[in-house]
């Protein structure tokens, strides 16, 4: 313990968390042999991540450092670089549906540093695979039908003819959010998870996380807007009452395009 607390003061440690956590990685049989081969400190951080203690969040995020470092050696975009960051704090970070933090995988067999680099390369190379086998979007009832029981005669004739705009105009507002947006509407839409899991993930308050989620929601909605004015080439004021109605039912629209981000 004296080693962790030296080696991260800022952080709170519940010292039957951490014994906890070491007992289920070290060898029982010779503890002093193991303890002298393990990275001790970078394992009680675990412990208390795994805890979901905010101190140790916030000290996480600067071994979150190391994605960008793996960017780098793959060559990788710095969008994608942003948006496995952001999915890595989450995936590390925060029990979903019963599952522990992805953290539980460490074992404390080598720097916590190394560890996260080795993840985060893989996830790059994943992810850029994703993206390299991604088809050009076919318009479909899901997109562009997402408010399917909505009655609205301007609206079914916008889907029926422009519905390819639709779509790319979508897709381009959902490529001009920054990294941060995109991945707070990936976690909420996609992921499903909840504005506490949210605040959980990005170290803030909930009612910071719902702040944040609003704005990202209302920047997608009038990127859309702006977008989809510009590719039919009418004003503004001619798609308020289907922009309207987009954005009343953002969700179903937006599910497809954010996770083929991932």
């Amino acid at each position: 313990m004296a080693t962790a607390r030296d080696a991260w003061p800022n952080v709170r440690f519940d010292e039957a968390a951490v014994a906890a956590f070491f007992a289920e990685r070290l060898d029982p049989g010779d503890p002093d042999k193991a303890l002298a081969a393990t990275p001790v400190a970078d394992l009680a951080l675990a412990a208390a991540c795994v805890a979901q203690e905010p101190t140790a969040h916030a000290a996480f995020d600067g071994i979150l450092a190391e994605v960008e470092f793996a960017g780098a050696s793959v060559r990788a975009r710095p969008d994608l670089v942003d948006d496995v960051k952001q999915m890595l704090r989450v995936q590390l970070l925060v029990a979903k549906d019963g599952k522990p933090p992805g953290l539980v995988g460490y074992r404390g067999k080598g720097p916590l540093r190394g560890w996260v680099r080795i993840t985060a390369t893989r996830e790059l190379i994943r992810q850029a695979k994703k993206r390299a086998r991604e088809a050009p979007l076919e318009p479909d009832r899901e997109l562009v039908g997402a408010l399917g029981g909505v009655v609205d005669p301007a609206l079914d004739a916008l889907k029926a003819e422009y519905r390819t705009e639709f779509a790319e105009a979508l897709r381009a507002a959902i490529d001009d959010l920054d990294a941060e947006d995109r991945t707070l509407l990936r976690q909420q839409i996609v992921e499903n998870l909840s504005i506490d899991e949210v605040g959980a993930a990005f170290g803030v308050h909930r009612a910071t996380a719902a702040r944040w989620l609003s704005r990202a929601r209302g920047a997608l909605v009038s990127a859309t807007h702006k977008r989809l004015a510009e590719r039919l080439k009418v004003s503004v004021d001619e798609i308020d009452s289907v922009m309207r109605l987009v954005s009343s039912q953002l969700d179903a629209s937006v599910v497809r395009m954010l996770r083929d981000k991932e």
